[in-house]
């Protein structure tokens, strides 16, 4: 059989007439056996580099890419329509600049099966999409808390599919063409890095997330700026350590966003501090249930704890000061927030046995209370101690829904 560039015609055979061809040339890449000198239109004389077969191909065209390390700096999609299919264990990784940019219009990038893997240089971008319309599919961007943006999304009607971002120190994936749409996407940050995980800006317009999810973001999950129109984000999620989501001009309609209610932080106490940032509050929220276990036994010293909201403009009770006396409280004990603001916590200490807990109201078995953070400046769940401790720890948790857009509780 012969291909299609080596002037060979598939026609005069009638055993393989009726296989579908692509209407384009196909050229071929191989890191591991290729040569820039070679034709490029078999795989047996394949090109070296991408950056060759990008130069030797036509809009229209196909570029198949075997695997291996590509370390090509300057990679510029800037054919129209050209197709790159990726082998599963290609990576993408210049030690210098945008690691790979699309600015051909109509173009699709792909990894059948598979992911193909791009690995930017510092301070740098993954992928830049600048053409029109293009269509990305199974591309892994790995900033690993180097480079800045994983996917950044210039050009119109862009669409991305599958595809995933690790640890950026500025964006998983920015957003700045109108109607673009990304499908079951998803991204794992660095809390220290304070990074968004989906970023929509340059008022970009129709921008569509499906599916799509993120975690570790400090700054925001999902930040939306102000001069964006006529967002939808359905199905999508935010994980653990991301930051609030924000959407400055309500321009998203957030259908089936799901986040996560119950967050927890540890208080471990030390010295002569009484008073501990526990949770930290945006918005109105109501709390469902605050409780805390003691997970390092605390030390023979008398000691109250309440807890509060907490601005630099002032407190309001959430449980009744000075609380509840947690001297020598065991591993295990658990403090539970069960009543109103004039009850303190309630402790459970299995010192002599099992403990039973229970609100003494048939009425309203389940206490809530909802809480209106004081804006312009940052509030908190804390807790108070009667006297400081040397050591002791306990794990606090918080369930809450939002009341507001911008309702959140994050461990302080």
């Amino acid at each position: 059989m012969g291909f299609v560039g080596e002037n060979i015609t598939l026609e005069s055979d009638p055993t393989i007439r009726h296989i579908p061809k692509f209407g384009g040339e196909l050229w071929f890449v191989d890191k591991g056996s290729g040569s820039d000198s070679n034709s490029g239109m078999i795989p047996d004389k394949a090109f070296e580099t991408i950056g060759a077969a990008i130069s030797a191909c036509a809009a229209g065209d196909a570029i198949t890419v075997r695997a291996g390390t590509y370390t090509e700096v300057g990679l510029d999609l800037d054919k129209d329509a050209v197709e790159i299919w990726f082998e599963i264990g290609v990576i993408i990784a210049p030690a210098t600049g945008t690691a790979l940019t699309v600015s051909g219009d109509y173009c699709k990038l792909q990894c059948p099966g598979g992911a193909a893997r791009i690995n930017p240089a510092a301070n740098q971008t993954g992928l830049l999409v600048s053409g029109v319309f293009a269509y990305v599919h199974n591309i892994r961007v790995a900033c690993a808390s180097s480079a800045d943006i994983g996917f950044d999304i210039t050009g119109g009607g862009a669409v991305l599919t599958d595809c995933r971002c690790s640890a950026p120190l500025v964006a998983a994936f920015k957003i700045q063409g109108d109607k673009v749409k990304l499908d079951d996407c998803c991204t794992g940050g660095e809390v220290a890095d304070t990074s968004i995980g989906f970023w929509v800006t340059n008022s970009c317009d129709k921008t569509r997330l499906r599916d799509c999810s993120s975690q570790g973001h400090s700054t925001a999950g999902y930040q939306v700026d102000s001069g964006v129109t006529n967002g939808v984000a359905k199905g999508c999620a935010s994980g653990g350590g991301d930051g609030a989501r924000t959407d400055a001009d309500n321009s998203f309609v957030w259908s089936d966003f799901t986040f996560d209610r119950q967050v927890f932080k540890t208080t471990t106490f030390a010295g002569a501090v009484t008073e501990y940032n526990v949770f930290k509050v945006t918005g109105s929220v109501q709390v469902i249930g605050l409780f805390g276990h003691v997970t390092t036994v605390i030390p023979n010293t008398a000691c109250n704890i309440h807890a509060e909201a907490y601005s630099v403009n002032g407190t309001d009770d959430i449980t009744d000061a000075p609380g509840v006396d947690i001297d020598s409280a065991l591993a295990g004990a658990l403090l539970v927030r069960n009543g109103p603001v004039t009850a303190a916590f309630e402790l459970g200490d299995p010192t002599a046995g099992p403990v039973v807990i229970e609100n003494a109201s048939y009425r309203d078995p389940e206490t809530v209370f909802d809480l209106v953070a004081d804006p312009g400046v940052d509030t908190y769940i804390r807790v108070v101690l009667s006297a400081p401790l040397a050591s002791g720890e306990i794990h606090w948790h918080c369930e809450y829904d939002a009341l507001t857009d911008d309702g959140f509780v994050e461990p302080a």
